[in-house]
């Protein structure tokens, strides 16, 4: 059954970097709920209370509670993606025989600390102070997305998926808001709607003019910082926080690469680490005129050429890794 699907819940304020941790990269914000909270509407308007997710867990990545002890979700703002504030590589796989003990240490050592990327701190500030005018110490707010099935809410990292909204009847969307301001690149998946991916290059058309992360977009692949680390606490120095950015989503494998290479796990090119862990995409006007199921996959090293990642961040649809998420008794929840 196709339709909207409502979670109505709170923002602790307090979660926001630098008092927190949490970040404008989309998947820190939590949000408080109730047994109230779920709601759908198979006509986009009509909601009813759904207790499908109470109790309920995702499989993906990992096991994880939807709903964590302290009544929470974790939330993936849909479509948008900002400038890392936090990120380390993942572990090394024990199933890779070229990983031995000596550089899984390596590895780990190199690994320890958690990598930023310039302007993510101004970002995530600047999220803050938007949020902080519809509330302090904790923000009402409406979670919305459309689903067609309950797993389709939430990825494989139990993240659920939709747009935030805020304010006097909820009308002020965040994700739009970061992409007009110009503080994260549109990021779509393909669980999106045709509809969704339209507004947002919208707003990210609007976001362009005022530059902010897009005056800093590099295609170049070759340059990695090492010395720009997660500053735990602050205070933020926006004067400094300005350089070049490489897309998110290509920054988090530059890390896990950086890491692999220092350690001797790979010893080939960026663009080699990229092939040998495709992940598949389609090109946004082809995903927008043929459909996901029609329209030609390709693979993110399809677009590097030498040191370069010829695409922009709005050019490119990712295929959405679903999760599945089972009740308490491990079956599969199928409806609303």
């Amino acid at each position: 059954m196709s339709g909207l699907l409502r979670i109505r819940g709170t923002i602790d304020m307090s979660q926001f970097w630098p008092s927190g941790s949490a970040d404008a990269d989309t998947s820190k914000v939590q949000v408080t709920v109730n047994k109230g909270s779920f709601a759908f509407a198979a006509d986009g308007q009509s909601f009813k209370v759904t207790h499908v997710y109470e109790g309920a867990f995702v499989l993906g990545a990992s096991k994880k509670a939807v709903i964590d002890s302290s009544s929470r979700v974790t939330v993936r703002l849909q479509g948008i993606d900002a400038p890392e504030l936090h990120y380390k590589a993942p572990p090394l796989k024990s199933s890779r025989p070229e990983v031995t003990a000596e550089k899984r240490a390596e590895y780990n050592m190199n690994n320890k600390v958690e990598r930023r990327q310039y302007l993510a701190e101004s970002a995530t500030v600047a999220l803050a102070k938007k949020l902080k005018r519809y509330g302090s110490p904790t923000v009402p707010c409406e979670v919305v997305s459309f689903v067609d099935h309950p797993f389709e809410l939430v990825d494989t990292y139990g993240r659920i998926v939709g747009n935030i909204r805020v304010g006097e009847k909820f009308t002020t969307d965040i994700n739009v808001w970061l992409a007009a301001e110009g503080w994260v690149y549109p990021t779509f998946y393909s669980s999106m709607t045709d509809e969704e991916i339209q507004v947002l290059l919208k707003a990210a058309a609007k976001g362009k003019k005022k530059g902010r992360v897009w005056a800093y977009l590099s295609a170049d692949t070759s340059k990695f910082d090492a010395r720009l680390v997660y500053r735990k606490g602050g205070p933020i120095d926006a004067a400094n926080d300005v350089g070049d950015v490489l897309l998110p989503k290509l920054f988090r494998r530059q890390v896990a690469y950086a890491m692999e290479k220092k350690a001797k796990v790979f010893e080939g090119k960026f663009g080699d680490f990229l092939a040998a862990r495709p992940d598949e995409c389609y090109l946004t006007d082809e995903f927008l005129s043929e459909g996901h199921h029609s329209a030609v996959t390709h693979k993110l090293a399809d677009f590097m050429k030498g040191k370069r990642f010829e695409l922009g961040p709005e050019e490119l649809v990712f295929r959405e890794k679903f999760s599945s998420v089972v009740d308490a008794n491990g079956k599969r929840v199928e409806r609303f």
